[in-house]
């Protein structure tokens, strides 16, 4: 399976998901968000640092940047998700966020990814190694934050090691720290940028 087939089984895992998720009970919206949170972050990890530079070389900047705005949609209807999780809203959460993501999966699927695979077909192998890396990685700092989480350390990882093994925090952290401050523009943002965000925000 190559790194846009992979891509496409992980849209099929999201649909599930939310599918799932649309019909779960307040017991269990929780860990189910969790599960979809999880997915969608290793996923548009791979997208944001992997495929999309691709997208906007050989497809278009334009069609880059709409992926980018979705994707910071997407972690917006996340958040709203865990906000009405045991409110009477939150179907119509569920609701707006498969719609949402149905709407960027088309697009991709029917047109991004097969403009990729005519044009940037050899960048595509090159890029899967540090794909499938990438993908460990996120799942690696997802498991990370929850277990700081359980431990009572904030949740900016600012306590502990990073999940590299390092003091040095990954993008994906610092990204995660990012999102919790509310720094606007993160998914574009560098490594570099992202602690000078984080910096400036403390």
């Amino acid at each position: 399976m190559d790194l846009l087939e992979r891509l496409i089984q992980e849209h099929r895992d999201v649909e599930e998901l939310l599918s799932t998720l649309s019909d779960a009970d307040e017991r269990e919206r929780a860990e189910l968000i969790e599960q979809l949170d999880a997915a969608l972050t290793r996923h548009m990890t791979v997208e944001e640092q992997h495929v999309y530079p691709l997208v906007e070389r050989s497809v278009s900047p334009e069609a880059e940047a709409e992926a980018e705005s979705e994707h910071e949609l997407t972690r917006e209807g996340l958040a709203k998700l865990r906000a009405m999780q045991d409110k009477p809203g939150f179907g119509a959460a569920v609701d707006m966020l498969a719609a949402g993501i149905r709407h960027h999966v088309e697009e991709e699927e029917q047109e991004v990814f097969p403009e990729l695979r005519k044009k940037a077909a050899k960048e595509l192998d090159g890029v899967e190694d540090g794909a499938t890396t990438d993908r460990e990685g996120a799942g690696s700092a997802r498991r990370s934050d929850d277990s700081s989480s359980a431990n009572g350390n904030n949740a900016n990882g600012t306590s502990g090691t990073s999940g590299n093994g390092s003091d040095e925090p990954t993008k994906e952290e610092l990204y995660q720290q990012a999102k919790d401050a509310g720094i606007e523009g993160r998914s574009t943002m560098t490594k570099r940028e992202l602690e000078e965000a984080l910096r400036e925000q403390r």
